[in-house]
């Protein structure tokens, strides 16, 4: 049989098919390999009178290409995480109806879960309209009821259905021992940006985010279950990160940054957080009052042009660090993106104390 590289070399051969194949002979000089090949080195591109290493195309892309490595192994870790959980509690569900009599999972589930849920109350059936007005596209609530009911019914099921399976895994003494990826690292310094828990951390967090995206607000969540869960542990870092569509983002910032001159710095983040629709200067000002700032130096601080360079500085730190969108979290110095759940925090923190010892 002739060799497929041979069928290929031919049928890329002018006029191959009407002549017959040349006897074999010596390479065109085109194709002898040049000598500093010979020498071992990581030569990616070669011309005339230069060369280019692997290294010097790789050097100035290194915190990219980290990244994107980063974010490939988080991928899959958080699939097989995904895979191992929904098996284990498969698992569990089939034990706990045969314990419980149940003919069939269904059956225990139809038990547990839906019949534990309420028909809608009209305050619900009143909250999914509002949510869902854009998809019902003009309908009145009398005239959507139907779908509302049915939105609001699985709403309602699938929060049970999750806290019935946690009640499950706590029972049943659960837990996924998949072990954490090599993921590499990225250099952020923590500058000299607000923070809670103590320096010297076995786990520091530098979340970079801003008070206009709602996902930064969300992310709250993840990380007030973090300080409560791990006291002493982990540090977290604040840093500004703007984004350019966000026309109040920068103006929240340097409030809570003036605020924090005064160390008031917390309590004026946390009252922006948890209303990120008023970001007013009448909002701000609003906000610093109740937290007891001094009003007059904070309004003094907020015209100082030094207070705005300070955020873009932040901005900056960010995008050499790979950040592109907000929230974002440096774990580390592992990255994940975006308002990722508290399981996602805990899986890289459990596995750093544990490397830490």
């Amino acid at each position: 049989m002739t060799p497929v590289f041979a069928l290929l070399a031919a049928c890329a051969t002018e006029g191959a098919g009407s002549a017959p194949l040349s006897p074999p002979g010596p390479p065109p000089a085109a194709l002898v390999a040049p000598a500093w090949a010979a020498e071992g080195a990581d030569v990616v591109a070669y011309w005339e009178g230069g060369s280019l290493s692997y290294t010097d195309v790789t050097t100035p892309m290194q915190s990219q290409l980290d990244q994107m490595l980063g974010e490939y192994l988080m991928g899959r870790y958080d699939a097989e995480y995904s895979a191992v959980q929904q098996a284990m509690d498969e698992k569990i569900l089939e034990n706990e109806a045969k314990q419980s009599g149940a003919v069939a999972v269904e059956d225990l589930l139809k038990k547990e879960v839906t019949d534990k849920v309420g028909a809608p109350t009209e305050a619900e059936i009143d909250e999914a309209y509002q949510a869902l007005q854009r998809k019902l596209r003009g309908q009145s609530k009398e005239e959507s009821r139907s779908i509302l009911e049915q939105a609001v019914t699985q709403k309602k099921q699938g929060e049970r259905y999750m806290q019935y399976v946690q009640e499950l895994r706590t029972r049943y003494r659960a837990t996924v021992q998949l072990p954490f990826p090599d993921v590499p690292r990225v250099d952020v310094s923590v500058d000299d940006d607000p923070s809670v828990g103590p320096a010297d951390a076995q786990v520091t967090i530098v979340q970079f985010a801003e008070f206009q995206c709602p996902y930064c607000g969300k992310a709250r969540e993840a990380l007030d279950r973090v300080e409560q869960d791990y006291p002493g542990k982990v540090r977290l870092v604040f840093r500004d990160f703007p984004l350019d569509f966000h026309p109040r983002a920068i103006p929240a910032a340097v409030a809570a940054n003036c605020a924090g001159k005064q160390d008031k710095y917390w309590p004026v983040h946390n009252a922006i957080m948890a209303d990120q629709q008023a970001l007013a200067d009448a909002d701000l000002l609003r906000i610093a009052k109740a937290a007891g700032v001094d009003i007059n130096r904070w309004e003094e601080c907020r015209k100082d042009s030094a207070m705005e360079a300070e955020v873009r500085n932040d901005m900056e730190d960010g995008r050499k660090a790979g950040v592109t969108g907000t929230p974002a979290f440096f774990i580390n110095g592992i990255f994940i993106n975006g308002a990722q759940p508290y399981e996602k925090f805990k899986a890289i923190i459990d596995a750093e104390l544990q490397r830490k010892g």
